[in-house]
């Protein structure tokens, strides 16, 4: 709503009323004066709301896009965010969104401009979820120009192309039991069992310290991770850990405290640190190096092989943290047991992941009842 006024000078001057601020309750009006007459003032009035119609950031405000959303990252975000994380945030701002947006006013970017930019990304090649993260950046920065009142609106809230989910390949309980058997005398069946009995993630296995376990329990905590600096390439040893949720105990079979008292006994002086596993050469786990053990190792399992029925399914070796809870889940475990067990943040992330496994659940629920009732 707008009105007008005459001032002292002749001048006209408009107020248009744009509501209150969400965020601070405040009202939140433009002033604009100057104009010869009323019919141009109107006519300004007029030509602002359209714009406003037409999802147009109208706040007067001539920062680009490029300097803001470098000044959010650098002075707000990056403090917030693991090493590798940060080196992701900066990709998609340096590689996406300052070269397709950055010299555009950030009052005048709008909503059709953020849906081409999303369209241009998806017809160029990129995946759905890697053009969703690039906008979740986009709309990070947007939210923080809001909360500054630098913005009236967040321009980020266009029609995405819903990805397939990816089917989560997962071993059963002898496909998991025939390989810890075949890599049993070899380094990597230490760290192997280890995630198959927790549903650690490999990081998190390769952080793990003695100091953490606490074996007359049978308890391990997850208080550390390694990670592998993307820039750089060089480990770094952290209590920084991916959410909240990943601190956390869980409980370990007597199978598993078992290995690891002779591990521990059986293990090299020279673990200053304490780390529960080394490298071959004793030094600190590398997560990739682990990984690409595991792959390899999968590859001459599944080409010893006589009989091809018994082919192993190709996972990475995060498939045997999928593995773990999938075979608790086939034995009934609860949910939220399984969901804190692997650090997520919330139930529905662990139903959404393992939502593969609910046919098998619910034909399983159909056999007990069959059980309950056979006599009726």
């Amino acid at each position: 709503m707008a009105s007008f006024r005459k001032l002292s000078n002749g001048k006209w001057e408009v107020t248009i009323d744009l509501g209150r601020n969400p965020s601070t309750g405040k009202r939140m009006r433009k002033f604009k004066s100057g104009f010869k007459t009323k019919k141009e003032a109107v006519a300004y009035a007029n030509s602002f709301c359209v714009d406003i119609a037409n999802g147009l950031n109208v706040i007067d405000n001539k920062v680009l896009l490029k300097d803001f959303i470098n000044a959010w990252y650098n002075e707000y975000k990056s403090k917030t965010l693991s090493i590798n994380t940060k080196t992701s945030y900066r990709s998609r701002i340096d590689n996406y969104i300052i070269p397709y947006l950055g010299d555009i006013e950030i009052g005048r970017l709008n909503t059709a401009t953020v849906q081409q930019f999303y369209n241009e990304l998806i017809n160029g090649g990129l995946k759905p979820n890697s053009t969703k993260k690039i906008i979740e950046v986009l709309t990070g920065c947007y939210k923080y120009a809001k909360k500054l009142n630098l913005v009236n609106y967040i321009p980020t809230d266009i029609e995405k192309i819903s990805q397939e989910k990816e089917k989560v390949i997962v071993w059963n309980e002898e496909q998991l039991k025939s390989f810890l058997l075949y890599i049993k005398d070899s380094w990597l069946y230490m760290p192997i069992l280890i995630i198959s009995l927790t549903g650690l993630r490999v990081g998190e296995l390769c952080g793990l310290r003695w100091d953490n376990i606490d074996l007359e329990n049978g308890f391990i905590n997850i208080r550390e991770q390694v990670i592998q600096d993307k820039t750089n390439h060089k480990l770094i040893h952290t209590s920084i850990l991916k959410t909240n949720s990943a601190f956390r105990s869980i409980s370990i079979p007597n199978s598993l405290v078992n290995v690891l008292t002779n591990h521990k006994l059986n293990q090299s002086e020279s673990n200053s640190k304490g780390f529960v596993v080394l490298s071959r050469d004793n030094k600190l786990c590398n997560p990739r190096n682990v990984s690409m053990d595991f792959t390899k190792k999968l590859e001459r399992f599944n080409k010893s092989l006589e009989d091809d029925s018994k082919t192993l399914p190709k996972i990475s070796i995060h498939g045997l943290r999928h593995t773990h809870a999938t075979i608790l889940l086939l034995k009934g475990e609860n949910i939220k047991v399984i969901s804190k067990r692997l650090g997520h943040t919330s139930t529905q992330i662990t139903w959404d992941t393992y939502s593969h496994v609910l046919p098998e659940m619910e034909k399983k629920t159909a056999d007990l009842l069959d059980i309950m009732f056979d006599d009726i």
